[in-house]
């Protein structure tokens, strides 16, 4: 199963190109340049936003938009060789293409710079619309639409690396998507409402992948009874996997109980198999009879699901093949991600106990 984008538009610097040590040595000359305090690695990782006009007044500069921009990419010229395309995006962007789904990109970098650099990796092929110099993507955006032809709908995603990309997709009707190991980090970006996230790019290859040959899978005629739990780390995150059987949406780990197993027995067993994860203070939480649920895969499928809420120590997951990725996010930020209906009530369910559920 492969999921249903007509268009996917891509940001280009912090989401396919990896120039965050140019574009923070170009920020710093500009703003020395025009009258501006000196700013640190660690402030700008923390400061930087879009528009980039109220970025520079809090350090100092005080000169026009326009002059901000010649001194910036001025400066970013000298520099833009020492970045480089994220692993894992000439591998999306190819497989994209294989599929014959049309990709565009949408960027504040200059549209000559964009150009050259687009041509310098030798990905000019695989994108359709190169449109740069954009200084607002909230406001650009109709104009990018009107560009591919397209709509603003849902069926359009939009891949950043920064609240104002998440914020030029959810404005408009459009998905939202972004990678964490651009300029903004996890708090900031999921705080902005994304809908989906990857951890790095290399998380896209499964995600965009072509759909695979649908296997002929007949539900059972009686209900499964399944496990899963909703399971914290010491950080108080919660694990979410990207799952294709539920129309690629986050869920929980888990699967069906064998015979001769018990419920918990069963949790433990599949958590170990799906994540590499060792799993304590089990709780039981909720249990949800779904019944033909439209997003799952296996139309007529009727499931028993038991819920628990459960604790690990430890943060790396080692995942199957039963997801495309995973993701650690706290619980109520979590709720704005492309969730299915059994994860999105059991993690209400957590947040809300009624009386009687732990919390």
């Amino acid at each position: 199963m492969s999921p249903p984008f007509a268009h996917v538009i891509f940001d280009w610097s912090g989401t396919l190109y990896d120039d965050q040590t140019p574009s923070f040595l170009a920020t710093r000359q500009t703003i020395l340049d025009l009258g501006g305090r000196r700013i640190s690695r660690t402030d700008y990782d923390r400061e930087f936003s879009l528009p980039v006009l109220g970025f520079y007044r809090r350090h100092g500069v005080t000169e026009p938009a326009a002059a901000i921009d010649r001194a910036y990419f001025a400066a970013y010229e000298r520099v833009i060789g020492r970045g480089r395309l994220f692993p894992g995006v000439r591998e999306a962007l190819e497989s994209l293409s294989r599929q014959r789904v049309p990709t565009s990109l949408f960027s504040t970098l200059r549209q000559d710079l964009l150009e050259a650099a687009c041509d310098a990796c030798g990905i000019r092929g695989l994108v359709g619309e190169i449109h740069g110099s954009v200084p607002n993507k909230v406001r650009g955006m109709p104009d990018h639409l009107k560009r591919i032809g397209r709509r603003a709908k849902a069926d359009v995603l939009f891949v950043g690396d920064t609240d104002h990309d998440i914020e030029a997709a959810n404005r408009h009707g459009l998905t939202s998507g972004c990678v964490l190991s651009g300029y903004h980090g996890a708090s900031r970006l999921l705080a902005a409402g994304p809908r989906f996230v990857w951890r790095e790019q290399a998380d896209w290859g499964p995600f965009f992948a072509p759909p695979a040959a649908a296997a002929k899978r007949v539900p059972r005629d009686h209900p499964v009874a399944t496990v899963g739990a909703l399971i914290s780390n010491p950080e108080g995150k919660i694990l979410l996997v990207l799952t294709h059987k539920w129309g690629h949406s986050y869920g929980i780990p888990g699967g069906k109980i064998e015979k001769g197993e018990t419920a918990v027995a069963a949790l433990r067993r599949e958590i170990r198999e799906e994540t590499g994860l060792a799993i304590s203070d089990v709780e039981f939480v909720v249990v949800q009879d779904c019944v033909d649920s439209p997003e799952f895969y296996v139309p007529g499928s009727h499931f028993l699901l038991f819920n628990y809420a459960a604790r690990t120590r430890g943060t790396k997951v080692s995942l199957n093949d039963e997801a495309l990725s995973y993701l650690w996010v706290e619980p109520r930020q979590a709720l704005s991600l492309h969730l299915n209906t059994p994860t999105r009530r059991l993690i209400e369910a957590v947040l809300s106990p009624p009386a009687g559920i732990p919390g």
